[in-house]
């Protein structure tokens, strides 16, 4: 068992800050869990230290530790179950380290987000949770194949747009709720992923420049014939996989297209 655990982290950096996510989640919850049996009040301690918080006082780092913490279980499961569906979809044109890349700086982009929204309007909070990154993995795989199937219940199926869309405005809606810190975080996690979706070279070579965003790279072009076998099948693939990180998929040829395509498909 362990060591099929190992296993499975090795595989991807995806699998291993699904790992990480884990188990600062169960030390959050043994020490919440201590805190009470004690009456050591553990968990504000928690929020304090790691939280993010819309005041003048806040603290550097918490603009990326407080996607390391949840409000409970649910919120838990629901950000590592979406992170994982997400990931996969964008590990189909992105390098993982693009992947995740994207997720830290969503949860920051969604930090950025929450603290200037919530003093636009005076609300007095703290922010806690990935999903602000989670929400920049779920739109930018969303640009890219927004028709793509999801089975709701393993019955209803919905194409994927749909349900980003929903939980957009879900967010939108609950700007002057309880939680209109988390929504702002959302917002800002999901604005991030649409305008990073087709230019993942800004996050493979992590150029913070602005601009970068938005100028046309050169063109890098894969002279290759068809692949015969496994391995050259395999070194194919890393090829195309890095020209995507370098120029995007949008200047994939045609052939270099069909053949990730079908990749993708077995």
């Amino acid at each position: 068992m362990i060591e099929q655990l190992r296993g499975w982290l090795k595989e991807s950096i995806i699998n291993k800050w699904i790992g990480i996510l884990t188990l600062c989640y169960t030390i959050q919850s043994l020490l919440e869990v201590l805190g009470w049996s004690l009456n050591i009040p553990f968990e504000q301690g928690i929020l304090n230290l790691f939280g993010l918080k819309n005041e003048l006082s806040w603290k550097i780092h918490s603009l990326f530790t407080y996607g390391l913490i949840h409000n409970g279980f649910f919120h838990f499961i629901f950000n590592i179950l979406t992170l994982y569906f997400s990931a996969q979809i964008l590990q189909t044109f992105w390098r993982p380290n693009q992947v995740i890349h994207l997720f830290i700086f969503g949860i920051i982009s969604g930090g950025i987000h929450f603290m200037t929204g919530t003093m636009l309007i005076g609300y007095s909070g703290i922010v806690v949770g990935a999903s602000a990154g989670v929400f920049a993995l779920l739109f930018a795989a969303t640009r890219y194949s927004p028709n793509m199937p999801v089975y709701i219940f393993g019955f209803f199926r919905i194409p994927l747009w749909i349900i980003s869309s929903s939980l957009l405005l879900l967010s939108i809606a609950g700007l002057n709720g309880s939680n209109s810190g988390g929504e702002w975080a959302h917002i800002g996690g999901g604005i991030l992923g649409l305008l990073l979706a087709k230019r993942p070279d800004f996050l493979y070579n992590l150029n913070f420049s602005v601009i970068s965003i938005f100028k046309t790279k050169s063109k890098i072009y894969i002279d290759r014939n068809a692949p015969e076998n496994m391995n050259d099948r395999a070194k194919h693939l890393n090829m195309i996989l890095d020209k995507i990180g370098k120029v995007g998929y949008e200047k994939l040829n045609a052939k270099e297209k069909i053949f990730l395509k079908k990749y993708s498909e077995k």
